[in-house]
């Protein structure tokens, strides 16, 4: 096995080079997802508009603007994780795989590149867009708390810190399909995840009906005890960023070792 020539080191000027071909390779479908999205959202708009019989009043403005706004999120959850699985496509092509591997650039500006244009351009420009969306439209869109933790309940509040963290957690997996796959990388991860939860659900299940009937006394005794809503939002915020941490050094390492001819 023969490994295929590198750069060493990170150039920003090979790292940029290689940004602005991930992004004229992928423009276009990047730019038809964006336009249907924005689409969707001006069609949720009009119909919630429209079908309230007060639209001037306060609470129906809010009701369209959590609607809107709400679905926004959603579409940059999903919409993120299918354009992520298909950032390094050419490494599932016979005719592009070469190109994509010799490129003269390091894997380290390679893998930087992709996640710069999937994750943190991506994010600042749909949420920075949806932020404001929700101010227009009356609504108080929320960055820095999740919603678990506020004690404060207002219909009027969205909070995008849990739609950030999520997509930050599954968007490190969707980026490792991305590379670890040789076509339908989508599919294929979505697959992985659905097989991952079914087993890990089955185990679940024959560990509680194997043991729940001998510790049934300390589990309760124990969540009772340790049950904070703050401590479950705090630990599941650091179980999605650790997630997130642990995809992105195995996106690296695969990509690596697909520099191995």
């Amino acid at each position: 096995m023969n490994s295929i020539k590198q750069e060493r080191g990170f150039s920003k000027e090979r790292f940029f080079q290689v940004v602005k071909r991930l992004w004229i390779l992928n423009q276009k479908k990047w730019l038809i997802g964006f336009a249907g999205g924005v689409g969707i959202l001006i069609l949720i708009y009009l119909i919630n508009a429209f079908g309230n019989f007060s639209p001037a009043s306060s609470e129906s403005g809010t009701i369209v603007g959590v609607a809107v706004v709400g679905l926004g999120l959603t579409l940059y959850k999903y919409g993120g994780y299918f354009l992520t699985s298909g950032i390094f496509n050419e490494l599932g092509k016979k005719s592009s795989a070469s190109q994509m591997l010799t490129l003269p650039a390091s894997n380290l500006e390679k893998f930087a590149a992709g996640w710069i244009l999937t994750y943190l351009i991506y994010t600042t420009v749909v949420v920075g867009l949806l932020y404001i969306t929700g101010i227009v439209l009356g609504i108080n869109p929320i960055l820095t708390s999740q919603q678990l933790s506020d004690p404060v309940v207002n219909m009027s509040n969205i909070y995008f810190l849990d739609a950030l963290l999520t997509f930050t957690a599954f968007h490190s997996v969707f980026f490792l399909g991305s590379i670890y796959f040789d076509g339908s990388n989508f599919l294929k991860t979505l697959l992985s995840i659905v097989v991952f939860f079914i087993t890990v659900g089955i185990l679940a299940l024959i560990f509680f009906a194997a043991f729940s009937s001998e510790s049934t006394e300390v589990v309760n005794l124990s969540f009772n005890m340790g049950f904070d809503p703050n401590n479950i939002v705090m630990t599941a915020a650091f179980f999605k960023i650790g997630v997130a941490f642990l995809f992105q050094f195995l996106s690296y390492r695969q990509l690596q070792n697909r520099q191995i001819a």
